[in-house]
């Protein structure tokens, strides 16, 4: 799933210049005033001030996106936009206070003090949010690991300005240069592949985007590698040629410095949705850790006195496209499974690549119970709440399945690995095809929205309690 991360930060700054607004505004009234208000007048005059400024700072966002190019302007430049900003906002405020006749009740040094602590309060937020972002996007994980693909026409102007624009947003796994094997680097950037093992390369990565800067005239074979590439569910951004025309100054597509592209994604997740989906696996993990505690409490002396071992159990996964994370559940099996796992794999009952077996020996009496009512899933909570899954996804895959995923296989980790998902709540006893179970996957991402999270998670619910009602 292909994020519009830019967008969303924007969204955050102009609710920071909003809330800029409103404190600028409040204490130019008490400075004034000594008071902010104390009659129910005072009240309505503030409120009609206030609701003017908002009016014309969003008005004027409608038509000139004054954070287009915020990461990447100096101190003074920026200052030049907040003043400028801020002449607008205050135009537009008294246009309208006088069409309602209200000019006259507001003080002019009320205004020179608003309009000075605004400036001055959006300046210090833009300077401490770009400060900020791009540490908290490193931190979390959440900049996009990207790979770049040029011929040597464009592989150093294709680098220089995704280093230039990406900024925070992008990790630069490498480079590869399509028409020359022999090269190593490109201006210190590593060479990541050589050509011919392209498609390998990405299908065993961590790659969430792919940037190709190629003259595919020259390359007929590109267009066979972006199938590919999107059978993976990896986003991709294909440069295409635009003549520049003097008569016409706007062109509507992506653009990297001179590189205009088409975005191909197997879908373009909202901002709004996403954040109320990572919202929602926030409260949901916090509950569940609560949960986590108390489960604890009772089951780990249980587990540490039927075998040895420690009492949570920790995985290596792959999550995300091709990122690997240690997945965490309570202990339902015997310390040396992994080892005798190999003894069993003749009697797999899974079609494909997953491992299950019914009555697996490996299993512990306590481990039993607790597979069968689920409570050893809980420990994933702490997962979700680090960001490695979500509530709702995917299955993340073990490190040997993921080695002998196909192209295909590998689309059902374009999105975020869920504790439940649409395979779950479709009879997971009863599936017993891993083909079927990578479709179900598909299926979700393909439709996903925060309805169908919402309908999986009651659907899991009621089948979990249900599952514990029957015992």
């Amino acid at each position: 799933m292909y994020q519009r991360k830019s967008n969303l930060s924007n969204l955050v700054i102009m609710a920071l210049d909003c809330l800029s607004i409103v404190i600028s505004l409040m204490l130019a009234n008490y400075l004034r005033n000594g008071r902010v208000f104390t009659s129910d007048n005072e009240r309505m005059d503030f409120g009609l001030m206030l609701g003017a400024c908002l009016t014309a700072f969003l008005v004027l966002n409608m038509y000139q996106n004054l954070y287009r190019d915020m990461f990447h302007r100096g101190p003074l430049r920026d200052m030049i936009y907040i003043v400028a900003g801020n002449a607008f906002l205050f135009g537009g405020a008294i246009v309208f206070l006088y069409f309602v006749n209200r000019v006259e009740a507001y003080s002019r040094l009320v205004w020179i003090y608003f309009l000075t602590l605004d400036c001055v309060l959006m300046f210090i937020g833009h300077r401490a949010f770009k400060r900020c972002l791009p540490s908290l996007y490193w931190r979390l994980g959440q900049a996009r690991k990207i790979l770049l693909v040029a011929d040597r026409e464009h592989s150093e102007e294709l680098l220089e300005e995704v280093k230039k624009t990406g900024g925070f947003l992008y990790d630069l796994e490498g480079i590869v240069v399509i028409d020359d094997p022999q090269c190593t680097s490109v201006n210190g950037t590593r060479v990541a592949v050589k050509p011919e093992g392209l498609i390998g390369y990405c299908q065993s990565a961590s790659l969430d985007e792919v940037f190709i800067a190629v003259n595919q005239n020259r390359h007929p074979n590109i267009l066979q590698s972006m199938n590919i590439l999107s059978e993976m569910g990896i986003s991709i951004h294909y440069q295409i040629p635009i003549p520049a025309l003097q008569g016409a100054g706007q062109k509507f597509l992506s653009q990297i410095g001179p590189f205009y592209m088409v975005t191909y994604a197997n879908r373009i997740g909202a901002p709004g949705q996403l954040v109320l989906k990572r919202l929602m696996d926030i409260v949901g993990a916090l509950i569940g850790c609560v949960f986590l505690g108390l489960i604890t409490l009772v089951f780990a002396p249980l587990i540490k006195c039927e075998s040895s071992g420690p009492v949570f159990f920790s995985q290596k996964r792959v999550g995300r496209n091709g990122r690997v994370f240690h997945m965490y559940k309570f202990r339902s099996m015997y310390a040396d499974a992994e080892e005798r796992k190999k003894e069993l794999l003749a009697k797999n009952e899974m079609q494909g690549l997953m491992f299950k077996m019914e009555n697996d020996p490996r299993i512990t009496k306590v481990g039993a119970f607790m597979r069968k009512t689920s409570l050893d899933e809980f420990p994933q909570f702490i997962n979700i709440l680090k960001g490695d899954m979500s509530l709702v996804g995917t299955r993340p895959p073990t490190l040997d399945e993921f080695a002998r995923y196909s192209p295909y296989h590998k689309k059902r980790l374009s999105f975020r690995p869920g504790l439940t998902g649409m395979w779950q709540v479709s009879g997971r006893s009863d599936i017993t095809d891993f083909e079927e179970i990578v479709r179900l996957d598909v299926e979700y991402i393909d439709q996903w929205s925060i309805g169908l999270d919402i309908k999986i998670l009651l659907k899991t619910l009621l089948a979990v309690l249900g599952k514990r009602g029957a015992k």
